[in-house]
């Protein structure tokens, strides 16, 4: 039996967008487990949907994953972290830190870094980041689907606002974005409308 080893993928998936999805295919076959981390406070205090409504969104995201090489699933250890110190902003360095003491010191744990943060100038940003690649390495995923939760946020806002063929041009652009489930509940709930 290989060393199991564990991914970890923090965003904030304020959506989970089909960029998401590409960084997970690319990591899957290097790990026997992916968790992905919806951050609870961002440390670079980007504003995002509340932390239970993108846990929901991520529960559609994996309905939606197709079949892959490791399990993937949600994991909101930030909630249980920023409860704990509400002042704080939650760090990377943290999270590793406490998933290293649930798992067994046989499990590989490494940081699934998209290529916007594995940039220089974005990486030295992170709290202990030299640290973060001493004690337990990154991967870093290179961008293949260019799909931004920003740019999907300015088109849904969009997408309320317009009508007729317009609307359907938006809905078709959106359906190559996110995934169905994601895009069907974001719709349901009307999510980004302003």
């Amino acid at each position: 039996m290989t060393q199991d080893s564990i991914g970890v993928f923090g965003s904030a998936f304020n959506p989970p967008t089909c960029g998401h999805l590409d960084a997970i295919r690319q990591a899957a076959p290097h790990f026997t487990m992916i968790l992905l981390l919806p951050a609870a406070a961002h440390a670079f205090n980007k504003q995002m949907l509340d932390f239970q409504t993108r846990l929901e969104l991520l529960q559609c995201f994996i309905s939606d994953l197709p079949k892959l090489s490791c399990k993937v699933e949600v994991c909101a250890i930030e909630q249980g972290i920023l409860n704990k110190q509400p002042q704080q902003p939650v760090y990377t360095y943290d999270v590793l830190k406490l998933l290293s003491e649930q798992y067994s010191p046989a499990t590989k744990i490494r940081f699934i870094l998209g290529p916007d943060n594995a940039k220089p100038e974005v990486w030295k940003k992170f709290y202990k980041a030299d640290e973060i690649k001493q004690q337990w390495g990154t991967f870093v995923v290179k961008e293949q689907e260019a799909v931004r939760s920003t740019l999907v946020r300015e088109q849904l806002q969009n997408f309320y606002k317009s009508e007729g063929e317009v609307r359907a041009n938006l809905h078709q652009q959106l359906s190559k974005m996110l995934t169905p489930s994601v895009l069907m509940y974001i719709q349901q709930h009307q999510l980004y409308r302003s």
